[in-house]
């Protein structure tokens, strides 16, 4: 029934009848079509729709756990591996540091000796002349 006819209907039931008779007249029609008004049934199938998909949230957000679990593993690590780079780092920055020591020494006691060979030679060139 359209809000036009229902107009006319409750316009109808004044005219013949008293206001409060006319008004609960009108109450007692449904607003809409009756087929177009939710069932029991309806309500019912829409219940299980809804835990469906509240059952599919929950299976989403176990997902979700599961990532949030695996992103921090993968974040321990990867901060574990960090750790290790940087001793192997620390490490190899000591050898080196230790192995430049030990090149310097070699280079200044070859230095000393050749330096010591040039003196002696002018020292040798001297006394023959």
């Amino acid at each position: 029934m359209s809000e036009e006819d229902r107009s006319r209907l409750y316009a109808w039931f004044r005219e013949h009848t008293d206001e409060p008779l006319a008004e609960y007249l009108m109450s007692c029609l449904a607003p809409a079509p009756l087929s177009d008004l939710a069932t029991k049934t309806d309500l019912a199938g829409i219940d299980k729709r809804f835990e469906q998909i509240d059952k599919q949230f929950e299976r989403v957000d176990q997902r979700f756990d599961m990532l949030f679990a695996l992103r921090e593993a993968d974040r321990a690590e990867a901060a574990t591996l960090r750790e290790a780079d940087r001793a192997e780092a620390a490490t190899l920055r000591e050898r080196e540091r230790a192995e430049r020591k030990s090149d310097l020494r070699s280079v200044k006691a070859h230095h000393y000796t050749v330096i010591g060979f040039i003196v002696a030679l002018f020292v040798a060139n001297l006394t023959i002349l």
